[in-house]
């Protein structure tokens, strides 16, 4: 699960240096949606990896 909360930190690192670069707007909005749903779907996975972690 540190994995998943280490992609999760390294992607939203990855995001404010890829801002900081000033992208435009419709450039920045569609990167930050993809970080959004990357963020969802890694929590997702670390939720259902700590439940069967807690089932065993």
């Amino acid at each position: 699960m540190r994995e998943i909360q280490a992609i999760i930190a390294a992607a939203n690192a990855e995001y404010r240096r890829f801002v900081a670069s000033n992208p435009d707007r419709e450039t920045r909005t569609a990167v930050s949606n993809a970080v959004k749903f990357l963020t969802a779907d890694l929590t997702s996975a670390a939720a259902l990896v700590a439940s069967t972690q807690n089932r065993n």
